[in-house]
């Protein structure tokens, strides 16, 4: 399996190599990542498109006899959560990095940077269900205890199938304050997360970061090979010599991925892909502008 990069140095290396290529994204302008949704009355306006109708000021608008909305002064500070997977096929990398490491070092990154700014970062920690609760906090000693936690999982008792639907509800039970919530799995998993997705992303802004493998969706010819699922055991004998099933497994591959990211789009999550042969500075690069331009088409007083 490959190794990971013990937590310490990883976020020395992230802090003197790359944090910087970020900050002006992710720290510069909280908004990038979630717009804060405040607590202090600031100003009464007219209903424009796009406002959130849950911020409609009904006494004002029978007043008035047109719908106005309230504004309030916008929070600075985020509450981040980070929704970890820990199941075996996490540990899956087809070369030198694994799944578990990109998503190790996609954490450290963003973890780094909020807590940077004062901002609290917390995480939960699930296989079939949440299995550690690491609260919100803030500081770079907090970034450590959760990294190590990344790297120094409690170890398996009974195998059992990842349950995202029963980790997705048990987080909607312990977040309770609004946050950014960062579902960070590869979503290999039993069915019937959907719903709980969406349900979480009706009280959080949750973004899905998905964790990938070019080999999990393109099969090359290695001649025969055993596929052992690692979370059931369960063994299966193959030849990848022959075309016809590469080319099943091809458009297996292809309707999962459609599948995910139709759920994704009907839960209302933004989704950031991190496959194990990507920077994923870069690709949280992209993703952040991707944000802040979509922001900005929603929110007409935000610069593009």
């Amino acid at each position: 399996m490959p190794v990971s990069p013990a937590p310490d140095a990883l976020l020395r290396r992230l802090e003197w190599q790359v944090a910087r290529r970020l900050e002006g994204l992710l720290q510069g302008d909280y908004r990038t990542l979630s717009r804060g949704p405040g607590t202090d009355f600031a100003d009464l306006r007219e209903y424009q498109y796009h406002d959130d109708v849950r911020h409609i000021d009904w006494n004002v608008t029978a007043r008035l006899q047109q719908p106005y909305v309230r504004e309030y002064l916008e929070d600075r500070d985020i509450t981040a959560w980070f929704l970890l997977d820990m199941s075996a096929s996490v540990d899956f990398g087809s070369g030198a990095v694994s799944k578990r490491a990109v998503l190790a070092e996609f954490t450290t990154l963003l973890c780094r940077l909020l807590a940077g700014k004062g901002n609290r970062v917390g995480a939960l920690l699930f296989r079939a269900g949440i299995e550690r609760v690491i609260p919100a906090r803030g500081g770079r000693r907090q970034v450590l205890h959760i990294l190590n936690a990344v790297e120094r999982p409690a170890p398996v008792k009974t195998p059992r199938p990842t349950d995202l639907a029963l980790a997705l509800r048990e987080a909607g039970r312990i977040v309770r304050r609004r946050s950014v919530l960062f579902l960070v799995s590869d979503f290999i998993s039993m069915p019937g997360w959907e719903q709980p997705l969406g349900a979480l992303a009706s009280r959080h802004d949750v973004i899905a970061v998905r964790l990938l493998d070019p080999l999990e969706q393109r099969l090359p010819d290695l001649g025969l090979l055993t596929f052992q699922d690692a979370e059931t055991g369960e063994q299966l004998f193959v030849d990848t010599h022959d075309r016809g099933f590469r080319h099943r497994f091809e458009g297996i591959a292809a309707a999962r991925e459609e599948a995910l990211r139709a759920a994704f789009a009907n839960a209302g999550v933004d989704a950031l892909e991190l496959s194990t042969d990507d920077d994923p500075v870069d690709a949280v690069a992209r993703f952040a502008e991707m944000r802040r331009r979509r922001l900005a088409l929603a929110q007409p007083g935000v610069a593009p």
